[in-house]
């Protein structure tokens, strides 16, 4: 399920919201089927990451870029070559944000305008589709590293 599909929720809120006041921040991969935390990564507001996968219809890659809050993770862009499945067709109407759709070198991008989630729900993939995060300091994070393949998982942001 692609992260700009998928519903927020509202679990971390409150964990979130007491990171602002601490100074420090981490990123969670939150494994639902065990109740754990499968990894934790300090983090700072502001910080973006990219979860990249192959999308489980087209088999063509999708790129998620997310960013840092103290509130949660806001959506900045989504980039994608066809069309498929849970993937937008033109500019959508999310909350109050209006993405922007642009076709360009050789794909798609929808600007996502920070759009606040308190929480990115997803499943990890089967190994095909490959669920991975990168970060601006070269550290790759593979889902299927951590927890088992069509497990639930959030990613969410708490006070570090």
């Amino acid at each position: 399920m692609s992260a700009a599909a998928a519903p927020a929720s509202g679990s971390a809120t409150s964990a979130s919201a007491s990171a602002a006041g601490s100074g420090g921040l981490r990123l969670e991969i939150w494994d639902a089927g065990a109740a754990r935390i499968a990894h934790t990564r300090q983090v700072t507001s502001g910080e973006r990451f990219t979860l990249r996968h192959v999308h489980s219809v087209t088999h063509r890659p999708v790129k998620e870029t997310f960013s840092v809050t103290a509130d949660g993770i806001a959506m900045e862009e989504l980039w994608f070559d066809t069309f498929g499945a849970n993937l937008p067709a033109g500019p959508e109407r999310i909350g109050d944000v209006t993405t922007t759709f642009l076709v360009e070198d050789g794909g798609y991008r929808v600007l996502h305008h920070g759009r606040l989630m308190p929480t990115v729900p997803l499943l990890a993939g089967r190994p095909h589709v490959n669920h991975e995060l990168f970060f601006a300091d070269g550290v790759r994070l593979r889902l299927l590293d951590l927890v088992a393949p069509s497990t639930s998982v959030e990613l969410r942001v708490a006070a570090g």
